[in-house]
């Protein structure tokens, strides 16, 4: 198998698995579930599974449409920088003002393991339209020369590699619950209490990696 296609996967599943939503739940389910340990694998298992499934049907259905339609693989890149494009504006547009930061998250005292996992399924879901590394792997499996099933295999190990930092931050607030409370406490309010001050140089950094995303999108893909 393709090194280069190998590292490339690595690499956007490095990126995928900097996701706070799903740490951020981890942290909280430690801090206000009443049984932490099972709720936080329910609810693990549940966006784990959800990504992987989601990934999967990704892939059968780019594949799908790419056997049918020619140039499906230059569209989908297209689109994928042009969204991106869309959601840095939008984060730019975000740092131009002052705001308050989220205020703390508590679980509620109905939330249970199979809950939980319900909840995991949700957060995943809720997570896919800034899935950019994703979609990108997924374009990439397309146009590599393999099988269905070693995509499959493939995906199983993106999923493992972005799952593995919500995994730590579990394990680790479980066991130093006690000792990191305080820490775990700001992580899971939002990175403490206040406000996010606006920040025009922040603003510009993300409106020209916009600009860049767009100018990808029309000038090289092809």
């Amino acid at each position: 198998m393709d090194f280069g296609l190998l590292a490339s996967l690595a690499g956007l599943a490095v990126l995928d698995s900097l996701n706070t939503s799903t740490m951020l739940a981890a942290a909280v389910i430690v801090l206000t579930a009443r049984r932490p340990a099972a709720t936080g694998w329910a609810y693990l298992s549940g966006a784990v599974l959800a990504f992987y499934l989601v990934a999967t049907a990704l892939l059968l259905g780019a594949s799908a449409v790419e056997g049918s339609v020619g140039e499906f693989s230059m569209w989908a890149r297209r689109a994928i920088f042009a969204a991106l494009a869309v959601f840095l504006v939008w984060l730019g547009l975000r740092r131009l003002r002052t705001r308050r930061k989220r205020p703390p998250v508590r679980l509620p005292a109905w939330v249970n393991p199979w809950i939980a996992a319900g909840l995991g399924v949700l957060t995943t879901a809720s997570d896919l339209p800034s899935a950019f590394p994703l979609f990108f792997a997924v374009s990439r499996l397309v146009d590599a020369p393999i099988g269905t099933g070693q995509g499959f295999a493939l995906l199983a190990g993106y999923t493992v590699v972005y799952a593995l930092p919500t995994l730590a931050v579990f394990l680790v607030a479980l066991r130093l619950k006690d000792r990191m409370r305080d820490r775990l406490e700001q992580f899971a309010s939002g990175y403490g209490e206040g406000e996010v001050a606006a920040s025009r140089p922040i603003a510009g950094l993300y409106f020209a990696a916009a600009a860049a995303s767009a100018a990808v999108a029309v000038f090289v893909v092809g």
